[in-house]
């Protein structure tokens, strides 16, 4: 790992704990085994990092959903290949993911409009599948766009304990996680 990777990596680590205002300079350099001096090196001011850190967040999720789109099966594949990797991108990227969550609420404005723009970009995608689902009729007739911040919560809420929890609680959350998913497209009514 490069000296900037260090850098970043620990920042994404405290980011997450701490949040923006609470991390400290000193901190970062002392996790990532550097000097002070050496943040500013790379790095002018903690805010230039942390937008660094969001920017490279934000990167390695959209990289993970790269090729989710253009598969040729059904929707619903598709989304649960979306969701899947939502999942592994959590799991492997736990600090970055908590910072793309906004765990650490009052981060900044510039943050918050940032991550209110990926929740639209994924709500408008999640959107244009379900309504491609419904034209092919694999799925009823409902407000695409309402499904849509249905599923991004599903998948917010699956991945919770993977998100906010220690070991124990990532024990079984891949299973959970599927079985969420699954009633999600199956709904809760009995279909007889």
């Amino acid at each position: 790992m490069t000296k900037r990777e260090l850098i970043m990596d620990a920042a994404a680590s405290l980011f997450a704990e701490k949040g923006f205002y609470a991390a400290t300079v000193e901190e970062i350099a002392d996790r990532a085994g550097i000097g002070k001096s050496t943040v500013y090196e790379y790095f002018p001011s903690k805010e230039h990092l942390f937008r660094e850190t969001l920017k490279g967040g934000l990167e390695s999720y959209m990289e993970a959903m790269k090729g989710r789109l253009k598969q040729p099966c059904s929707v619903r594949d598709v989304l649960t290949a979306i969701g899947t990797a939502h999942f592994n991108f959590i799991q492997k990227r736990t600090s970055a993911a908590r910072i793309l969550a906004g765990e650490n609420s009052s981060q900044s404005p510039w943050a918050d409009e940032l991550l209110l723009q990926l929740r639209e970009r994924r709500i408008t995608m999640f959107s244009s599948l379900l309504s491609q689902g419904i034209e092919r009729g694999e799925f009823r007739r409902v407000d695409s766009r309402a499904a849509a911040e249905v599923f991004l919560g599903v998948l917010g809420v699956l991945c919770m304990p993977v998100l906010r929890g220690g070991e124990d609680d990532k024990k079984g959350a891949a299973e959970r996680f599927y079985h969420g998913i699954d009633i999600f497209f199956s709904g809760i009514l009995d279909q007889e």
